[in-house]
C-alpha cells in the first residue's frame, strides 16, 4: 500500500510536465546540498560511503530517485524513494526501504542587472523506518522533520549556493518523554561551481553537520568535501559524478568516503 502511495505522488509531481522541453536557465542544481532553488525534476541516484575506525567498519550503499514538481513560479513539492543497504563488522547486512518522505519548497529569484540573487527555504517530513533495527545513527520508530533555509548568488560562469538545516526525530506527539531522547542536528552547507564548458561545470561542496547532544550523538557529525562534476546533454539530460573526502579527523568524522552518481533530467514549466 505505502508503494502505491509514493508511485501516485511520483506520477503527480512528474506526469503534467512529461511533454516539456529542458531549461538550462536558473541555477544549476547542487550534487549533494539540497537545494533551495526550485525546480520539476527528476534525479536518480547510487551512493556508497564507508567508515572504518577501531575495528569496526561500515559500509552504507543507497539508490534512490526523486520526484520534484514547480507548481507555481517560486514553490514546488518533493519527494523521493530509495533502497538502502547496510553492513557493520560482524553483523549481517540490512536492507530496507528509505523513509517515505514529502516537502514543500519555496524560491525566489531576484535579478540584478548582469547577476542574480537567490532566497529560499523548504520543510521536510519523514515517516518512521520500516522493518529496521535500531542503530546508533538513528533511532527507525521516531519520525524526522526536517526545515532548510539557504541564500544563491549567480554572476556569469560563476554560482553558489548555501543551505542551513536543522533535523529532529519526533513521535506523534511531538516532544520526548522520560523514556526518550530525539537525535536533533544542524547542518551547513555551501556549493559553489564553476561552468567551464557550455555543458560542463564544477563543483567543490562543503557541509558541515553538528549534533545538539556532541556526546550522545557524535556519530552524527560530520565535514566533508564533495569535488564533483556535471555534463550536461541537450535531450538525454544531466550526469553528474561525485566524490566525498573526509575533512575531520576519523575519530570524529561519521563517515571516511564515498561517492555518489546522480542523472538528473529538468522539465520547462514556463507558459
Amino acid at each position: 500500500m505505502k508503494n502505491k502511495i509514493i508511485i501516485s505522488l511520483f506520477s503527480f509531481l512528474i506526469v503534467p510536465s512529461l511533454f516539456s522541453q529542458p531549461t538550462n536557465s536558473g541555477f544549476a542544481h547542487p550534487l549533494q546540498i539540497d537545494p533551495v532553488a526550485v525546480y520539476t525534476k527528476i534525479r536518480g541516484n547510487a551512493s556508497y560511503w564507508d567508515k572504518d575506525y577501531n575495528q569496526v567498519k561500515e559500509i552504507n550503499k543507497n539508490i534512490n530517485i526523486e520526484g520534484e514538481y514547480k507548481f507555481s513560479e517560486s514553490f514546488s513539492v518533493v519527494s523521493s524513494i530509495g533502497r538502502n543497504q547496510y553492513s557493520q563488522t560482524d553483523t549481517a547486512k540490512e536492507v530496507t526501504w528509505d523513509r517515505w518522505n514529502a516537502g514543500i519548497k519555496y524560491g525566489k529569484i531576484f535579478e540584478n542587472g548582469s547577476s542574480q540573487f537567490l532566497i529560499g527555504a523548504g520543510l521536510r517530513l519523514y515517516d518512521k523506518k520500516r522493518n529496521s533495527e535500531f542503530r546508533e545513527r538513528e533511532n527507525p520508530d521516531f519520525y524526522l522533520v526536517r526545515p532548510n533555509f539557504g541564500l544563491g548568488y549567480k554572476y556569469g560562469i560563476f554560482q553558489i549556493m548555501s543551505e542551513f538545516r536543522f533535523q529532529t526525530e519526533t513521535n506523534k506527539h511531538g516532544k520526548e518523554s522520560s523514556l526518550e531522547e530525539f537525535k536533533r542536528f544542524y547542518q551547513v552547507g555551501i556549493a559553489p561551481s564553476f561552468a567551464i564548458a557550455d555543458s560542463v561545470r564544477i563543483f567543490t561542496e562543503l557541509e558541515y553537520r553538528e549534533p545538539l547532544d556532541r556526546t550522545a550523538d557524535k556519530n552524527l557529525r560530520y565535514f566533508n568535501l564533495y569535488p564533483g562534476i556535471s555534463m550536461n546533454t541537450e535531450s538525454l539530460g544531466t550526469f553528474s559524478f561525485s566524490v566525498l573526502l573526509g575533512v575531520l579527523p576519523k575519530s570524529d568524522n561519521a563517515m571516511d568516503r564515498g561517492i555518489r552518481f546522480s542523472y538528473f533530467y529538468f522539465f520547462d514549466t514556463s507558459p
